[in-house]
């Protein structure tokens, strides 16, 4: 269970990257995003950080062995 619940977290954190990038590009950098692409990064951002939440809630849920 416990390698299940890493892969999750990692991939929050990818999610998290990716969909941060496209942001940025787009806000920061100003270049051409189509609204598309910065809808599915917005989603990726709160997938990544419901992922990384879920993950470290849990982790603080489990009892010390």
């Amino acid at each position: 269970m416990q390698n299940k619940d890493s892969i999750k977290f990692f991939l929050g954190i990818a999610f998290l990257g990716l969909g941060a990038w496209k942001v940025y590009e787009r806000y920061i950098l100003n270049n051409d995003v189509s609204n598309f692409q910065l809808a599915g990064s917005i989603f990726l951002v709160g997938l990544g950080l419901y992922r990384v939440f879920e993950y470290l809630n849990r982790k603080n849920k489990k009892p010390n062995s």
